[in-house]
């Protein structure tokens, strides 16, 4: 079984050496010193004199001009894998945690999950506050808007929202509080 590239792997092209189609190519070696611009063909003489690989950055269709790194192809490939493993580790994922009430909830009840979910929004994370509305219970669309907002003023100190009221979809209502920080 043949192992994936890089390219393969995460679907991104890094065009090399003569798959590098720009009639004219600025080179930048590994020092990030600009070494000029050359026609492609003397470009690509150089990069194999030198025993390195020509890696595109940058592409200008309209003037037919490529920026590309002198460097060796192999090396480059394995500082982009790492910066990218590194660029993960370090990304904090937002959660979005739901949380379903009914309409017909009473206040002190509503107080506890609102408690409980206002730590939740403090921790960084973002809530969806959702009310599904069942067969005869469809009559009391403007309850269940009522009950949305009650929540959203209760947490207005600590959230922001998308939209001012609640989204409609078929049979739930919904809407996603924000952390404002």
């Amino acid at each position: 079984m043949q192992e994936k590239t890089f390219a393969q792997k995460w679907g991104k092209i890094v065009y090399t050496n003569s798959a590098i189609k720009a009639w004219t190519i600025v080179i930048i070696d590994e020092k990030k010193n600009n070494l000029w611009s050359f026609p492609r063909r003397v470009a690509l003489e150089m990069a194999e004199e030198k025993g390195l690989d020509l890696v595109q950055m940058h592409y200008d269709p309209v003037k037919q001009v490529c920026t590309a790194l002198l460097t060796d192809y192999g090396k480059y490939m394995y500082k982009k894998q790492k910066d990218e493993r590194e660029k993960k580790k370090t990304q904090k994922q937002k959660i979005l945690k739901e949380l379903k009430i009914n309409y017909m909830i009473w206040n002190n009840d509503l107080e506890l999950k609102i408690k409980k979910w206002r730590e939740f929004l403090l921790e960084w994370n973002n809530v969806k506050f959702s009310i599904r509305l069942r067969w005869r219970e469809r009559i009391y669309e403007s309850k269940a808007v009522d009950r949305l907002n009650e929540v959203v003023e209760k947490l207005s100190d600590i959230w922001r929202t998308q939209f001012s009221t609640p989204k409609r979809e078929s049979h739930w209502y919904s809407i996603i509080l924000f952390s404002k920080s």
